[in-house]
């Protein structure tokens, strides 16, 4: 919280969105709940830009622009899922703003989202961010609470 270790050893990641961090058990879906892919955090965004949680390169953009996949620059594997069920969108709603390969920095935006649009399709629009390789970290946190896109640490971890 007060940037010990920031950007030292890449032990931080930042919010993917401005709004509300929760933890992933509090989602209704159980893939997320019950951490199948991984664990981490999710943020009940305020607006539709989603950013990148930390320094690294793309290697996974979904057909429907709902997923990222970003590896970190210390080897984490994240998956970035804007929207709970929305796969089903087929991409209505979302505007890629990177392509597989590109590098970015924590608090680029890898999308710009309706978030209206996911409300009116009938799916929360909870943003969630996974350690999809979760067995290389030792421990980790999550800050709980409001956060900035790109700015708010709200996970940090020991590898």
């Amino acid at each position: 919280m007060f940037g010990f270790g920031k950007k030292k050893n890449g032990s931080v990641l930042v919010a993917a969105a401005s709004g509300t961090v929760i933890n992933v058990d509090a989602l209704t879906d159980e893939v997320f709940s019950k951490k199948i892919l991984g664990d981490g955090y999710a943020v009940k965004p305020e607006n539709g830009t989603i950013v990148s949680p930390a320094d690294g390169k793309i290697i996974d953009v979904q057909d429907s622009h709902h997923a990222y996949g970003i590896q970190t620059n210390d080897g984490l594997e994240l998956l970035v899922h804007i929207g709970i069920d929305t796969v089903s969108l087929n991409g209505e709603g979302f505007t890629p703003c990177v392509k597989n390969g590109d590098k970015v920095k924590a608090g680029q935006a890898l999308c710009e989202v309706d978030l209206g649009k996911i409300q009116a399709a009938g799916y929360p629009t909870d943003t969630v961010v996974l350690i999809t390789n979760i067995d290389e970290i030792k421990d980790f946190n999550v800050i709980i609470g409001e956060a900035k896109a790109g700015e708010t640490e709200v996970l940090t971890y020991t590898k």
